[in-house]
């Protein structure tokens, strides 16, 4: 029985205009109209980034086989539903990426996606279904699932409260306050269009709560917990979204290794065939099959009622390699100095206490020092940067945090950021240019909040016996917080024309005025003990909070050259 497919039902949520209206399309729809609506707007932000990536995932398959007029590349063979049978031969490869950097191109200018879209999804219309005994959509069938041994009697069964990342409930454990659901029964009842939402995002961020593997023995690897849960979601976004799925689609992978892979979406193949990719640890070498990659073998029966209590069955699988995997574009990436990734990159997650901005340089900064890897998403911006004449570029970044316990690994927060920044900026990388000198206000804005005014806290802590460190980490939060949007209009406000002495003593005069208003707190909040000091045991010296007072003044000034 097929019911729910993907290409005709609406499923996919957008917004149409600046007042928040939300309609749900199909995703044939979707590629007509993208230049009309102004971007994805589903339940939660780590869901339209997850959504993203499929939608990316066919641009990736067709334009890596058609141009912008509908027509195969010369050099490529295609069968009858217009899949890849070959890579292209390396003779070919210059005419290649010419070919395929021309069509973005044309793309771009024209503001609207071809015909050739629809035409590829509807040969594959019969691989998208939500509901289906063949071809599941994200899922595999009974047949493949009873055909594959596990290592218990039964799949682990979830209900959709486990699957919605709105409530996150388990089995064990209530969830109080769900935002979506009043009523408790109602938390396993979902329309279509929100499950196979929820579907795509569970299979992003899953964590390891399950138990259930294939075979008897572990995996030689760790179980998957999700790509998208280890890896620091960033992308670019446009004014429409017709803009934002262009500026993410890297026709050409800015790595020369993953040029010529053949784009193998998960829906070109069997739930089986994926499967067994992934117990097998096949090496990716294609961004379609890396955004439609699986954390779990998923079945659902397809008589299912999703707007009546009902569960899903899950197996866990493997996760994909982790170190040196440069075909992902869209995370930052960490130098593993010691341990078991030593001398290789992993995915660096975001620290959900932390803002966006706090990584500027290992965002921004060039490939220039062996510790230091760009998003590979910045790379290929850099690439199209002269072509896509933009006054402002949004950087968006969205994230996962667990909670905290390392053998379930359950998503229970939300990261979501942003930068609003000149794209002259983002582009002036040269060593005097705009990056280095913003990455080098960014680390001593730090260093002026963890040092100086985390010196001056530390000796208010010392003088006030207080033993217990949320006093300092509590002040030091509030100063982070207190700067995060005057450092964010400071970076919007940069321009082409601006003096880059002049920009820079204008933020560093207000920090030091944010961090002067800081510290008076405490001394406005200063008793006759704090007046009367104390003999700090670390220095050997006599301190009260006018002595400490006045050490921070000398080092501010220090530190921001007054």
């Amino acid at each position: 029985m097929s019911r729910f497919n993907l290409l005709e039902e609406d499923w996919i949520a957008v917004m149409t205009d600046n007042k928040g209206t939300v309609e749900e399309v199909s995703l044939i729809d979707l590629f007509k109209n993208a230049h009309n609506y102004l971007g994805l707007a589903g339940d939660m932000p780590t869901q339209d980034f997850a959504v993203l990536r499929i939608l990316l995932a066919v641009l990736h398959t067709v334009f890596s086989r058609f141009d912008d007029e509908g027509d195969p590349y010369p050099y490529i063979a295609l069968d009858e539903n217009y899949k890849q049978l070959e890579e292209v031969d390396e003779d070919d490869y210059e005419d290649y990426e010419e070919d395929l950097m021309s069509t973005w191109e044309i793309l771009w200018s024209k503001g609207e996606f071809p015909a050739i879209i629809e035409e590829y999804l509807l040969k594959w219309k019969d691989h998208f279904y939500l509901f289906d005994d063949e071809y599941p959509f994200y899922q595999i069938t009974e047949k493949e699932l009873e055909e594959r041994e596990i290592n218990r009697p039964n799949p682990t069964s979830i209900h959709p409260k486990n699957i919605n990342r709105t409530i996150s409930e388990s089995n064990n454990k209530l969830a109080l306050f769900s935002p979506k659901y009043a009523d408790g029964n109602n938390k396993n009842k979902l329309l279509e269009a929100e499950f196979i939402r929820w579907l795509i995002l569970y299979q992003g961020y899953i964590g390891l709560s399950d138990k259930v593997i294939f075979g008897n023995e572990k995996y030689e690897v760790p179980n998957s917990k999700g790509w998208l849960f280890d890896i620091s979601g960033i992308i670019l976004n446009g004014n429409n979204l017709y803009e934002t799925l262009l500026l993410n689609f890297a026709i050409c992978h800015p790595d020369e290794e993953y040029f010529s892979g053949v784009q193998k979406p998960s829906w070109e193949s069997t739930g089986n065939e994926v499967v067994e990719k992934l117990l097998k640890r096949q090496p990716l070498n294609n961004l379609a099959e890396l955004y439609t990659n699986w954390s779990r073998a998923i079945y659902i029966d397809p008589n299912t009622d999703t707007e009546e209590d009902f569960s899903i069955n899950i197996v866990k699988l493997p996760e994909i390699e982790h170190q040196n995997q440069f075909l992902e574009l869209m995370t930052l990436w960490r130098f593993n100095e010691r341990g078991d990734n030593k001398g290789t990159y992993t995915p660096r997650r975001h620290i959900v206490s932390e803002s966006f901005w706090h990584s500027f340089g290992i965002v921004f900064m060039p490939n220039k020092q062996e510790e230091l890897k760009r998003p590979g998403i910045i790379d290929w911006f850099h690439q199209i940067g002269p072509l896509i004449d933009k006054d402002k570029v949004v950087i968006q970044t969205f994230g996962m945090e667990s909670d905290g316990n390392a053998t379930s690994w359950v998503p229970v927060d939300e990261y979501y950021d942003y930068l609003n920044m000149s794209e002259y900026v983002l582009m002036d990388v040269v060593k005097a240019g705009w990056v280095p000198r913003i990455t080098d206000e960014v680390e001593n804005t730090k260093g002026i909040i963890e040092k100086t005014l985390g010196g001056f806290v530390r000796e208010v802590k010392t003088i006030r016996n207080i033993s217990n460190n949320d006093f300092t980490n509590k002040i030091l939060q509030e100063a982070y917080y207190v700067i995060d949007q005057p450092f964010r209009e400071w970076l919007t406000s940069i321009e082409a024309k601006k003096n880059k002495e002049e920009k820079v003593e204008e933020w560093r005069q207000q920090l030091k005025n944010l961090m002067i208003e800081q510290a008076n707190k405490l001394v406005e909040t200063a008793g006759s003990r704090d007046y009367r000091g104390v003999m700090n045991n670390r220095t050997d010296k006599y301190t009260n909070i006018a002595i400490a007072y006045n050490n921070f003044i000398y080092w501010l000034n220090q530190g921001l050259r007054f």
